[in-house]
């Protein structure tokens, strides 16, 4: 039988594709006082795995976990509204505790050294950066937080054509992330706040 959750702590479920690595999961969630629902209830927060990537989407409306790769730092922004965690496979209990409690809480959690901030004082900005119309539209797009998805509607284009032109925008920006692009953007005068 499993044990009721703690008032005050979020259930958690655990859909991982090794039942070795789910097991040790879910010992290390009881130990913290963190279970499963009951009966047929949701869990707050989905602890996911890498089979989960190519169907992010799917998580939508989701606190979530995601032990694996750190593609997921990249994705979970762009699908989840609410909080969620990236970790590595070998997270330490106390980084897989923290995670669960961040994303229930509504916050990021990710390592240190996942989300690198690409306009730090020390980093030299570009010297001439010329966007076309189209990557102008979409850096003001990214600035106003808007999805692939919501900018291909909102421009009448595919999401694959606003992903060329992020990518583009990264690229000429010399950034990594979409608030990496933002902030250089403001930097350097494409964008007015």
């Amino acid at each position: 039988m499993t044990p009721p959750g703690v008032p005050g702590l979020p259930t958690v479920g655990v859909a991982l594709e090794s039942a070795v690595l789910a097991a040790g999961v879910q010992a290390i969630l009881a130990g913290a006082g963190l279970h499963p629902p009951a009966g047929d209830e949701g869990p707050d927060v989905l602890i996911v795995d890498d089979r989960w990537l190519p169907d992010a989407a799917a998580l939508a409306g989701q606190a979530v976990v995601a032990l694996g790769s750190l593609a997921w730092a990249g994705t979970l922004h762009e699908v989840l509204s609410g909080g969620w965690a990236a970790l590595p496979l070998d997270a330490t209990p106390s980084e897989l505790v923290a995670g669960v409690l961040g994303a229930a809480a509504g916050l990021v959690v990710t390592p240190p050294g996942t989300l690198h901030p690409e306009a730090a004082d020390d980093d030299p900005l570009p010297a001439d950066v010329t966007l076309t119309p189209r990557e102008h539209d979409v850096l003001a797009l990214l600035a106003e937080g808007y999805s692939n998805k919501r900018a291909a509607r909102e421009l009448g284009v595919s999401e694959s054509t606003v992903k060329f032109h992020v990518q583009a925008v990264f690229s000429k920006l010399g950034v990594q992330s979409r608030a990496g692009a933002v902030a250089r953007g403001v930097a350097l005068g494409l964008l007015s706040v």
